[in-house]
């Protein structure tokens, strides 16, 4: 699937999810893995529980970060990816 500013994101609710030091800590109990994530990321996985547009999730980014638009996109694209391909969001068109 190709991210635009278009697309929806949701967490995926069969991910545990805990704070440790401000980041997040994630168990996928279906792969059995266990992820981390840094400050950006935990923003983001904080904001995307509800669907999101990529659009509106990057306004926030750009508000928070203070931050262009377009850089915001190209940096969260691969994370965003990452993060479909390993099953950890849900993100449809």
């Amino acid at each position: 699937m190709k991210i635009t500013v278009e697309t929806i994101i949701q967490r995926n609710n069969d991910i545990l999810a805990s704070d440790l030091d401000g980041e997040k800590v994630m168990m996928s109990i279906k792969k059995g893995e266990y992820y981390g994530l840094g400050k950006t990321g935990t923003f983001i996985w904080d904001n995307i529980e509800k669907p999101i547009k990529i659009s509106d999730l990057i306004h926030m980014i750009t508000e928070k970060y203070k931050i262009d638009e377009t850089q915001c996109l190209n940096d969260i694209t691969p994370f965003m990816n990452d993060l479909i391909e390993k099953e950890l969001v849900i993100a449809t068109n």
